[in-house]
């Protein structure tokens, strides 16, 4: 067959590893690796980077990489326990309901909902799925229980502030661990970016002064891309 402009070519050419790390706890062993050869090697500079300032750097990635690790591993546990609790609050406005129905009769309760943020999703009533309108729903929901006479019931003025207060906690956990994970990604990927753009620099210094032997000097400095 004539191979055309849309005939697929077979890419023959093998994968590549760069000389770089691209995950960040290898990125952080290399670069910790050549802060250390750097240091042995005081005749390798550069004009707009020294050592030090390097190992400064690689420091503070080791640092917010951790912090961003041990904040983003309690996340899970939060998640797990909205979702448990999400669940039983769903089965349990339904309790409500029933106490509106009892006071109010089945025709009329519905147009009682609204005062307990209880809102219609499809054809159902129930609290908002979306967890910021359920905790408002939750807000109305407390105060209308005595509003309605409910207060003494099982599920009346104890049981909700209970739930109410557990869920806002739960919730405020979540929103904070959130945004202090992505302010430490934010700041790693600075720190990632100023890394990489310094190791590049040095591989070409290296590969400059070593024309004929660099490939082993890298490996030296750190720079062994079978381990990453």
């Amino acid at each position: 067959m004539v191979p055309t402009d849309e005939t697929p070519v077979e890419n023959t050419t093998p994968n590549k590893v760069d000389n770089i790390p691209a995950a960040d706890i290898d990125l952080k062993d290399v670069a910790k690796q050549v802060c250390d050869k750097w240091l042995a090697e005081p005749a390798i500079t550069m004009i707009w980077l020294t050592q030090e300032d390097f190992c400064v750097t690689v420091e503070s990635f080791d640092t917010t990489l951790m912090a961003r690790k041990s904040t983003g591993s309690t996340r899970p546990q939060i998640t797990g326990k909205l979702q448990k609790l999400d669940d039983t609050l769903d089965q349990d406005v339904e309790y409500l309901k029933v106490y509106l129905v009892d006071k109010y009769g089945k025709a009329d309760a519905p147009s009682y909902y609204a005062a307990f943020g209880i809102v219609k999703e499809g054809h159902v009533y129930k609290l908002p799925r979306d967890r910021n309108e359920r905790l408002a729903a939750l807000e109305l929901l407390v105060p209308a229980i005595t509003t309605h006479g409910f207060q003494t019931k099982q599920f009346g003025l104890t049981y909700w502030t209970g739930q109410k207060t557990l869920y806002d906690t739960l919730l405020t956990s979540a929103t904070t661990i959130d945004g202090t994970v992505s302010s430490k990604v934010g700041d790693k990927n600075v720190l990632k970016k100023q890394i990489k753009k310094a190791l590049n620099a040095l591989i070409n210094i290296i590969k400059g002064n070593y024309p004929d032997t660099y490939k082993t000097e890298l490996r030296s400095w750190g720079f062994q891309k079978e381990k990453y």
